[in-house]
């Protein structure tokens, strides 16, 4: 009678061992804004128990009162959920998405772990955290958690070979999906992405997460860590833009051909778009500005395009209008523009988009036009004094 009940005892367990099976997912970029970097999250399947769960990292609280003003000042947290697998995947069904499963060989003890720390991380005391897109994200927490929880699996990263910098790998994802974003983005962050990225590093991003998985080992089983490898959903092209006439460099090409064309003219109507290009350019270096010195988003540090996008155009600018450039003035903002042109890309501080470099070259040419107006004015009124 024992040795019966110690044998349905093992058949009970190695059954329930059996059903129980994690994974990583990784599912692709897509067309919209949120998406184009990717996602990362961790699924949880025990056939004897029904279930198909998964853990995302990606969530945060549309309903806050204060979320706009949190993911400005870069105070943002997420939150980890559990869902249905059936529901998570609707979204990537019908957004075309492509998703990938890595079943990942766990011994009991480091699913039971892993387990436990999810659902406790799931509580509502636990579940949020302060996101950080390089540092602290969904794809970075998974390799974290593993890490953390699971004793024995040796995580293994791929070799930043070609030495990306954070910058570099940005534009990778975001250059030809969201080309107008990916501008916007290297605008905003400042010299912290220009530094190489680690190999670790390189799993800020999911795809990376997919290459780890494959290059890692447990050694609590001696097996290699991803056991089994699924397309769930099909790969598919993006639906990029690639005309040419559309892209950031193209616009701020003219931008600054303009810039260099109407400086040379008195032209009020000329004169007058000038001086208001120059007011909103100098409203955006305003907002990199606070980007920089008023929010805790550690990426827009340091950051040199607020010396060609200078906070200093806006007073150019209602300058320019009323046809009183002052020397002096126009003097120190040329000289900063310049300097932006070299400290940046050419000294190696910080890299520059092709778009972003035209507009400076622009605006050095109209700032010459205004340090030679200014000197001339001042010269006039020494004569007549």
């Amino acid at each position: 009678m024992v040795l019966k009940k110690l044998i349905l005892a093992l058949v009970f367990v190695s059954l329930n061992l059996y059903s129980q099976q994690f994974s990583i997912l990784t599912c692709d970029q897509g067309d919209e804004v949120y998406s184009t970097f990717g996602h990362s999250a961790i699924r949880y399947q025990d056939s004897f128990q029904g279930i198909d769960w998964v853990y995302n990292y990606g969530l945060f609280d549309f309903s806050d009162p204060k979320f706009i003003p949190k993911f400005c000042l870069g105070k943002l947290d997420y939150m980890v959920g559990k869902q249905d697998m059936s529901s998570f995947m609707a979204d990537y069904e019908y957004n075309g998405r492509r998703v990938e499963d890595q079943q990942i060989n766990l011994t009991k003890g480091q699913s039971d772990s892993l387990l436990r720390f999810l659902e406790w991380n799931i509580l509502d005391e636990n579940k949020f955290y302060r996101y950080d897109f390089l540092f602290n994200n969904c794809a970075t927490r998974i390799i974290d958690i593993l890490e953390q929880n699971c004793a024995g699996v040796n995580l293994k990263f791929a070799k930043n070979i070609q030495r990306y910098t954070f910058r570099q790998l940005i534009h990778q994802n975001a250059m030809t999906s969201v080309p107008w974003i990916d501008w916007g983005m290297d605008l905003g962050i400042g010299m912290p992405a220009d530094r190489v990225a680690s190999d670790r590093e390189l799993c800020f991003l999911p795809s990376y997460i997919s290459q780890a998985m494959n290059l890692s080992t447990n050694k609590a089983n001696g097996l290699k860590l991803v056991g089994k490898t699924q397309e769930l959903l099909p790969n598919r092209s993006l639906a990029a833009n690639n005309l040419w006439i559309f892209k950031p460099a193209f616009f701020a090409l003219i931008c600054g051909l303009l810039f260099f064309v109407f400086g040379r003219f008195e032209r009020k109507f000329l004169k007058n778009t000038v001086g208001t290009i120059c007011i909103l350019m100098g409203i955006g270096g305003l907002v990199l500005s606070f980007l920089w010195f008023c929010t805790e988003h550690s990426v827009t540090k340091n950051n040199l395009n607020v010396l060609w996008m200078n906070p200093l155009l806006l007073i150019l600018g209602f300058q320019i209008l009323k046809n009183k450039v002052k020397y002096e003035f126009a003097v120190f903002l040329h000289i900063c523009l310049i300097a932006s042109f070299f400290l940046g890309p050419i000294l190696d501080f910080q890299e520059f988009s092709t778009a972003s470099r035209w507009l400076n070259i622009g605006l050095v040419f109209l700032t010459t036009r205004c340090v030679i107006k200014g000197w001339r004015v001042r010269e006039s009124i020494k004569t007549n004094i």
